[in-house]
């Protein structure tokens, strides 16, 4: 189906349907290998399940011993991540924390997915989730007004650069995270956040309000968190993902059919491209290009559908990635990319 000459709206669908079915797929495979058979089994347990509960006629969510009833925030078709097991351990320990009233803090090097994951987790369980983009600017005014309004509409928010705050507005977020915490933990209906008592958002006994931090280690102008204000996130250690099995999910869910070979192509054509081109400032090699170039391969293989796969995929990395060589490394890269294909 992928392959027909879909409009935008299907073909969207058709490829979130693939990439979620390939994990199942995946993961039925595992238990099968390792004979799982009893639906009390950690393998099983870790997953993000879903129910419909006859005795609360409503869909409900359980992964280990979390429990959440289904958001029905409306999102649109805005795609899904491949599901790789490090997803799938940071949506454990997330689910956990939130189980336990806490935020959750991914922290790992740029273009691992900490944002991402938190937001494509949102998705699963259909709440609405708000990225915002820390600076020096925000003071702890404005830090409470956007708390307020996450509890008062039952929303994630996503804090970006967390560390980047100056450390005097963190102790007095730390205050404001401690006293929504425990409004959470102690059921009560409203919690004080220096401005006065705003209603804490339910649904059926939940409180749906999170709240996550994603941080950079090891830069400059970054400070380190004051340890009470740890002590309310779960961290998550996000490491670079598996970029073979998502180039593999991907050009699956864009129609080829040799994706196996061709990912692995593609991984070390990327490895090596890093290793032995000059190393210039605008150059990238991460998932961030690797995705571009994967939607690129799509649409070039629907438009000549009669060209070998691997030809379709190596017209597609050599147009994407020449343009921004410099003199230099454009004859290494030719010779890289005669060699893989």
């Amino acid at each position: 189906m992928v392959r027909q000459d879909l409009n935008k709206i299907n073909r969207k669908k058709v490829n979130t349907l693939l990439i979620i079915d390939v994990h199942s797929r995946d993961i039925v495979d595992s238990f099968i290998r390792e004979s799982i058979l009893n639906a009390k089994e950690f393998a099983w347990e870790s997953q993000l399940r879903f129910y419909w509960d006859r005795d609360v006629d409503d869909c409900v969510i359980k992964q280990c011993t979390g429990f959440f009833r289904y958001g029905y925030e409306y999102m649109g078709l805005n795609g899904r991540l491949v599901i790789t097991p490090l997803t799938d351990r940071c949506y454990m320990t997330i689910t956990q924390a939130l189980t336990f009233k806490l935020g959750g803090s991914p922290a790992g090097p740029a273009g691992t997915g900490k944002t991402e994951t938190v937001k494509d987790l949102a998705k699963s369980l259909a709440l609405p989730c708000f990225v915002i983009n820390c600076g020096e600017g925000l003071d702890y005014k404005a830090m409470g007004s956007i708390f307020s309004g996450l509890v008062q509409v039952g929303a994630w928010g996503c804090f970006d650069e967390f560390n980047r705050i100056n450390i005097e507005v963190l102790s007095v977020v730390s205050a404001q995270l401690r006293s929504i915490q425990n409004a959470l933990i102690y059921d009560n209906p409203t919690c004080d956040i220096g401005n006065g008592d705003i209603r804490v958002k339910r649904v059926a006994g939940f409180a749906t309000c999170g709240f996550f931090i994603t941080m950079n280690p090891g830069y400059a102008g970054r400070t380190e968190l004051p340890d009470n204000l740890k002590a309310l996130f779960r961290p998550v250690t996000m490491i670079v993902p598996d970029l073979q099995m998502i180039c593999e999910i991907m050009l699956f869910s864009e129609g080829f059919e040799g994706a196996k070979v061709l990912a692995r192509k593609m991984t070390v054509l990327y490895k090596l491209s890093k290793e032995q081109l000059s190393k210039q400032y605008h150059y990238d090699f991460g998932l961030r290009s690797l995705k571009s170039v994967l939607v690129m391969a799509g649409g070039l293989k629907r438009q000549y559908s009669d060209l070998r796969e691997d030809i379709v995929l190596m017209r597609v990395l050599r147009d994407s990635n020449m343009p921004k060589y410099v003199f230099e490394d454009v004859p290494l890269f030719k010779g890289l990319i005669k060699d893989l294909f």
